[in-house]
């Protein structure tokens, strides 16, 4: 007995921790998983819904050198990753590793790559949580019974597309992107019209000019459809004396955004830098795995990069405490530091945001050992989490309502005019004026540079009073149309499906790239949207598999999952109950997609070619098509077309049903005999 081993998933991060740890221990790596469900058939017990797992093509070599070191060290550390996955990465180990071992076995986790980090975890070691790996089991099956059984119904209903593919999550992000395009194309735009005044305080001798937009019409919001009534307006206005009617001054305070998500992460990142969700998840992992730093050591920079929780350890809001007082000073300061609720009750409090590890090491301090892209992205995670530190920002507001009175009679039309300026920096002295207006369109759905309905905001305004004069330079009627919804963003679409409780952090950059892959989904100008055969897709699901696309069904599936980790539900109960209605959907779907069967919209690397060019040949009737399966005796029959010709086979194939039987009078393709 010798060395203590410490076992993590990534090579890179083997390097970083075994520069921290010393002699005393030896640090290897899984390089991932190490056990999976192999893609050739289905591989789960429809008894108990446990899968049948083998070890990954080429890792029985890592596997024997981690037994091997496991065998002669005096105890075994599973530090694999902190979330379900790395739990049950854990347990595959372990299991694998044998009843000799298991005695060694303990498991860690951490939050942030640091000598201090890792160092607390040994010296708090637990068993393997049984509820995480009863979770991760969960949702590796439902997400394999969902694909397996849901892409024969697409592959019955679209001819030559064997590469068709359904997915617990993909099939709802689909939908949401196929539904945003239909509201797109179902927008009629309408027209309507403002009407803004230029106006200065008639007394002012340096006719300091603000713009005002009109807001009432006889008490009521104005409802200008066309020309002919925004010129009604002009002419009303003729000759019409401006004053002041009422002026409210106030104060406005910005309080700053809670420290990054991975889905706030990836949106922030997009919006601001360029990045797509997967590079930023790709540069993400690279600065918490370690970067070389001046020592020649390479450090973790930030902390646990999938997560939902937007707590932060005391010991790091201190430090950013230490921080801020020493470059901005005491002013910036909160009286106590703040505490950030996570809304999503799903997140493991647990866990931390996403935070520089040690917020003494500045993004100018590190710059000259990171990459561009490794730069920004830790610049962007580091500001936003010292700006979450920070006093809130205050703007001193006005409003002010100008009366128009026309040969001294009582006013028709009634204008306001706002003004906000910055009086206290507070957080955005770090984040930035500009990035915070960015965020806050992006937080209320919002992409233009300002709602026009709500009129101008004057950057300066003169000092007025309740009674004082004004001078009109000029009136302005716009023309405006309602504008559609905008297509998705990657970062938008992970955005939404994060609000709607579908995925999870370690999932929302692989959904997106499968639906890109499989060309479900095309990108232009940054955006998303569906291709003719992800429409097909789409629609196909809602006609035959509505729960495959059912946004509500699936986030309840995500929510079920968490509470079999909290250990509130047993996983056999969740299967059953999401199992039962599901097979019964799909061996009606599976016998409907065969009777309404059409060609697939063909896609090819370059994207959508159109619908295959030719007919194909319709399918043969068969006398037994809708008879009860002769082997299982729940399915039915049903007329499938195979790599040589058409043939009868059974509805539940996709559940395990594997019955054929060849048409009489179909023509068959012959096999050609391989020659020895």
């Amino acid at each position: 007995m010798s060395k203590k081993l410490l076992i993590v998933e990534s090579t890179k991060k083997a390097r970083t921790i075994k520069g921290m740890l010393g002699a005393d221990y030896s640090v290897k790596a899984t390089g991932g998983h190490i056990m999976e469900m192999p893609s050739d058939d289905m591989h789960v017990n429809l008894k108990d819904f446990t899968p049948t797992l083998y070890l990954i093509r080429g890792k029985g070599k890592k596997l024997d050198e981690l037994k091997q070191a496991a065998t002669t060290a005096e105890t075994v550390y599973l530090a694999t990753d902190m979330d379900r996955e790395g739990e049950a990465i854990a347990q595959h180990v372990a299991m694998r590793f044998g009843r000799t071992i298991a005695n060694k076995i303990q498991r860690i986790t951490f939050t942030a790559i640091t000598q201090a980090d890792i160092r607390a975890a040994l010296a708090s070691p637990r068993q393997i949580n049984q509820r995480l790996v009863e979770a991760q089991t969960a949702r590796r099956v439902t997400d394999r019974l969902v694909g397996y059984m849901v892409s024969p119904v697409l592959w019955q209903g679209l001819s030559g597309m064997k590469r068709l593919s359904a997915g617990r999550v993909q099939s709802p992000a689909l939908w949401l992107v196929v539904e945003r395009e239909r509201a797109i194309k179902a927008f009629v735009p309408e027209e309507w019209w403002s009407i803004e005044a230029e106006l200065s305080k008639t007394a002012d001798p340096t006719q300091q000019k603000f713009w005002a937009s009109l807001f009432k019409i006889k008490g009521k919001k104005p409802e200008l459809k066309t020309q002919a009534d925004a010129q009604q307006v002009l002419d009303g206005l003729k000759g019409a004396d401006w004053r002041v009617d009422r002026v409210e001054k106030g104060t406005y305070s910005r309080k700053p955004y809670p420290p990054f998500t991975t889905d706030s992460m990836q949106q922030a990142a997009s919006s601001q830098l360029g990045f797509t969700p997967r590079l930023t998840m790709k540069t993400a992992q690279e600065l918490y795995e370690g970067v070389k730093l001046a020592e020649g050591k390479a450090v973790g920079l930030i902390t646990y990069i999938r997560t939902d929780s937007v707590a932060v350890a005391p010991e790091a809001q201190q430090a950013a405490r230490a921080v801020v007082t020493k470059y901005w000073g005491e002013a910036y300061l909160p009286p106590h530091p703040p505490i950030y609720q996570t809304r999503d009750k799903t997140a493991q409090e647990a866990h931390e945001a996403i935070r520089p590890v040690d917020p003494w090491k500045t993004p100018k301090a590190v710059e000259a050992y990171l990459t561009p892209q490794q730069h920004n992205l830790y610049r962007l995670i580091w500001r936003r989490f010292i700006a979450s530190q920070m006093k809130p920002a205050v703007y001193d507001t006005i409003t002010v309502d100008i009366e128009t009175l026309i040969s001294g009679s009582q006013t028709i039309y009634l204008f306001r005019a706002r003004g906000r300026t910055l009086r206290f920096a507070g957080f955005l002295k770090v984040y930035g004026v500009d990035v915070d207006a960015e965020e806050a369109r992006i937080k209320k759905g919002r992409e233009t540079e300002q709602d026009e309905r709500e009129g101008i905001e004057n950057k300066i305004m003169p000092e007025l009073v309740k009674g004082d004069m004004l001078t009109l330079h000029q009136l302005l009627p716009k023309q405006h149309f309602t504008q559609p919804p905008k297509r998705y963003t990657e970062a938008q679409l992970i955005g939404a499906l994060k609000k709607l409780g579908l995925g999870r952090p370690s999932t929302y950059a692989t959904i997106i790239e499968t639906l890109k892959s499989r060309k479900y989904v095309g990108v232009e100008q940054k955006r998303l949207y569906p291709t003719p055969l992800g429409f097909q897709v789409c629609e196909l699901l809602e006609k035959h598999v509505q729960m495959a696309v059912d946004v509500g069904f699936t986030a309840r599936m995500e929510t079920d999952l968490d509470r079999i980790a909290r250990g509130e539900i047993d996983r056999l109960t969740v299967m059953h109950e999401f199992y039962e209605p599901f097979k019964a959907t799909v061996e009606q779907a599976m016998v409907a997609a065969a009777v309404e069967r059409k060609p697939a919209a063909k896609v090819t690397r370059q994207g959508y070619k159109g619908r295959r060019s030719g007919k194909s040949a319709p399918l043969p009737k068969s006398e037994k098509e809708g008879q009860v399966c002769p082997q299982c005796g729940e399915g039915t029959l049903v007329v499938k077309k195979g790599k040589f010709g058409a043939f009868l086979g059974c509805s539940r194939y996709a559940l395990g049903c594997q019955y054929t039987e060849n048409i009489p009078g179909a023509s068959r393709k012959k096999r050609r005999r391989r020659k020895k």
